[in-house]
């Protein structure tokens, strides 16, 4: 049996196999302990384990004399919202984010509304290991309260921070595939709020996943048909918890996570009235990132990947906007986390207010191609043997070992790490064209 993948972006495993109720009572016992009493935030994203799951968590809290708010099945930034709206000391979110249907997991928030940082984490480690928990007796026991109106309370939010009228007075057709995911139950709200034309592919937030649930280009050929037949202006994918949200054209054609993240960036650093902007990405984000923060005069920082890590930055260099290269923006003045509804609203904003395409505006950006690959690796010393076996293979390249090995070349680079959240190690190659970034990929051995 597979160990679980636990690290600051969450705990994640295959449920029935090595996620199983009493490890979402040991997370949630630990994570109390912690807390004391709490208020903590506890939603989760539509997957099919999600009652197993909040149930063994809510227990869990309870029983430590934690105070729980129970927000049912929404986005996982619905939850970080939340955290901040009842100014509670945490959040937990079932969800396994992009994984397949068969995984599920438990993400943990600190008061703030994003992921615990380091010191944090190793805190919550300790008692989970070693089973510290403090039982309150009968009459300390954690209170159980209900919020049926969390999605309403964050989509207002968003809305009371970022002005949509020219959303509203724009006349555009919109196409959403939420994957029956938690963007299923969020999207209506927010586009009935913005009185726009919408239709939404796969829409039941039942966990059933129509497709796999990253927003890759091979993953989402439905939608891609459906835009190609004209009647829309824009489409959106998002994840399975709705963080992360991937941009299609009008068209049809897939722009990319990173030209995704890219455009709501673009966007943002033009309207914003600072004379200098920080932009904080992680090591995996593209080039495009940086050549749109040069035309804006912004200063770019990169990050360790993971959200926790971009969140950091935002915070350590009181940065304008940010996110991760799969699609994640990320846009302080609403909240410290990844937040697709967020990122559609600031993209519909971008196509109102320029009275462009979506395919004009992402003609002015730079091309990359990316290649992303994964495989599997039996132990911590054969990762360690490749990372080196990487290095030794590109002895001009400028060198990164802040997460796994980033190699950068002249208008290229190549990222090999281990991932936060499946037992695989990813490798990301960046080249102007196809051909470079196979040659690249062809000069790379990996054993």
């Amino acid at each position: 049996m597979k160990p679980l993948i636990m690290s600051a972006s969450g705990t994640r495993g295959i449920v029935g196999e090595n996620l199983t109720p009493e490890i979402g009572l040991r997370v949630a016992k630990a994570f109390g302990t912690m807390l004391h009493k709490g208020p903590v935030i506890v939603g989760g994203d539509t997957r099919t384990s999600h009652d197993m799951l909040k149930s063994a968590v809510i227990s869990g809290l309870l029983s430590v004399g934690t105070d729980v708010i129970d927000i049912g099945r929404v986005t996982t930034p619905t939850v970080q919202q939340l955290i901040r709206h009842y100014k509670a000391m945490g959040g937990m979110v079932i969800t396994a984010s992009h994984n397949p249907v068969i995984w599920n997991g438990i993400k943990l928030m600190n008061s703030s509304g994003s992921f615990l940082e380091n010191d944090d984490y190793d805190h919550f480690a300790k008692l989970y290991d070693t089973a510290t928990f403090t039982h309150a007796t009968w009459e300390n026991q954690g209170k159980l309260h209900v919020e049926p109106h969390a999605l309403h309370i964050h989509i207002n939010k968003i809305l009371d921070i970022i002005d949509t009228t020219s959303i509203q007075n724009s006349g555009l057709r919109v196409l959403i595939d939420p994957n029956n995911g938690a963007g299923a139950v969020a999207n209506p709200i927010l586009f009935q709020k913005l009185n726009i034309h919408y239709d939404m592919l796969h829409s039941e937030p039942n966990g059933h996943f129509n497709h796999d649930p990253e927003p890759l280009k091979k993953n989402v050929s439905c939608i891609i048909e459906a835009l190609q037949k004209g009647h829309y202006d824009i489409g959106f994918v998002q994840d399975a918890d709705a963080d992360r949200l991937v941009i299609l054209d009008e068209t049809g054609q897939f722009i990319g996570e990173d030209n995704s993240l890219g455009f709501c960036i673009d966007f943002i650093l033009s309207q914003s009235p600072a004379p200098h902007h920080e932009v904080v990405v992680n090591l995996s984000t593209s080039l495009v990132i940086e050549d749109i923060c040069n035309r804006h005069n912004a200063q770019i920082h990169y990050t360790k990947i993971g959200e926790t890590h971009v969140t950091q930055g935002l915070k350590k260099w009181q940065a304008t906007v940010g996110g991760e290269g799969n699609g994640g923006v990320i846009y302080p003045k609403v909240g410290w986390g990844r937040d697709s509804l967020v990122g559609m609203v600031i993209a519909l904003k971008y196509l109102a207010e320029s009275k462009k395409k979506v395919s004009e505006i992402v003609s002015q950006y730079p091309s990359y191609v990316m290649l992303r690959e994964k495989i599997n690796l039996p132990d911590t010393d054969s990762l360690a043997h490749l990372l080196k076996t990487v290095e030794a293979q590109f002895p001009e390249a400028d060198i990164n070992r802040e997460d796994g090995v980033k190699l950068s070349l002249k208008g290229a680079w190549i990222h090999v790490r281990p991932s936060n959240t499946e037992p695989i190690v990813r490798i990301f190659i960046e080249a102007p064209t196809q051909e470079q970034a196979d040659a690249l990929w062809n000069r790379m051995s990996l054993s």
